[in-house]
């Protein structure tokens, strides 16, 4: 999986200019969703690069409503009301809308556990 490609797509779905000190984050999401192909012939389908760079979108979230959280607390102060969580919510759906499209070309690995009655 083009790493590059992934990356493109990040900055766009981001948009923000710390973007470059992500790209570990977008290595492993390639490397992720290259894990999830179900087989090889589907492999440059540009439907994963969107999905890999959402993931990415989802995870840099993640980091960045953690460290605001550990740098308001640490400092000493409560930790204040930002738009992370919304803006976190908004890329998951799109992790989520992106993970529909790619249906066929990767595995499902979600387990759900339904009791018998």
């Amino acid at each position: 999986m083009d790493i590059e490609k992934v990356f493109s797509l990040f900055r766009l779905f981001y948009g923000e200019e710390d973007a470059e000190s992500f790209l570990p984050v977008a290595e492993l999401a390639a490397d992720y969703t290259k894990r999830r192909i179900i087989g090889d012939e589907e492999f440059y389908d540009p439907r994963l690069y969107f999905l890999a760079a959402a993931e990415t979108l989802c995870r840099t979230l993640e980091i960045k409503a953690a460290r605001e959280r550990l740098t308001l607390t640490k400092a000493g102060t409560a930790a204040a009301e930002s738009d992370y969580p919304v803006r976190l919510e908004y890329a998951q759906r799109l992790y989520k809308s992106y993970e529909q499209l790619c249906t066929g070309l990767i595995r499902d690995d979600g387990f759900l556990f339904l009791r018998a009655e």
